[in-house]
């Protein structure tokens, strides 16, 4: 008699769970978009260049002066980019010192701040010529999607924080190295200097 009741009270129990189980996952089905508040979905990916010629209805005449201007935006990033590569080297650098002096990390970051400053403000030279080209009523559908655009203009983003342990770049770790038979989870040593 005894084992009966004890039965009859695990099916009850795991009855009550499955219930539970069941509703919570509905319920964060239902709430998924609001989990995180009012986050806003990632824009379409997409070219931009079409993307603003559909958007404001760019005509033949408007198309090849936007064409001009983003070739021109193109050709005049890419030193921009390097310099702002470079600032970053020579920023980084620094950490190879055991105690940099304060006002070279702060020369050196400044540099940082002065290349990216010359690309926001070339690409946004770049935009004031864009809207420019635009009549009255593309000027205002430019401002309603601008936001839009450089989102779209912007470089993917890269998860933050260290790879997991035993992947570089997204590639399972070579032989000999991490877990396994001859790795033992270390890197090989370096190779010496003759």
């Amino acid at each position: 008699m005894n084992f009966f009741t004890n039965n009859r009270l695990l099916s009850v129990i795991t009855l009550l769970l499955l219930t539970a189980n069941i509703a919570t996952l509905g319920y964060l089905w239902t709430h998924k978009n609001n989990a995180g508040g009012n986050i806003q979905p990632p824009p379409p990916t997409g070219q931009v260049f079409e993307f603003v010629t559909k958007e404001l209805q760019l005509d033949s005449a408007q198309q090849l002066s936007y064409k001009k201007l983003r070739e021109e935006h193109q050709a005049g990033q890419r030193p921009l980019q390097d310099s702002i590569r470079k600032a970053k080297d020579e920023f980084f650098e620094l950490l190879k010192q055991p105690a940099p002096v304060e006002a070279l990390v702060q020369q050196q970051s400044s540099k940082v701040a002065a290349a990216e400053q010359q690309l926001e403000l070339f690409t946004f030279r770049h935009f004031q010529k864009l809207r420019a080209i635009c009549t009255a009523t593309q000027q205002k559908k430019f401002d309603d999607i601008i936001q839009d655009v450089l989102r779209r203009m912007a470089p993917a983003k890269r998860p933050q924080g260290p790879p997991p342990p035993g992947i570089r770049g997204g590639m399972p770790p070579p032989p000999g190295e991490g877990p396994g038979p001859g790795g033992e989870g270390m890197p090989p040593p370096p190779p010496e200097n003759k």
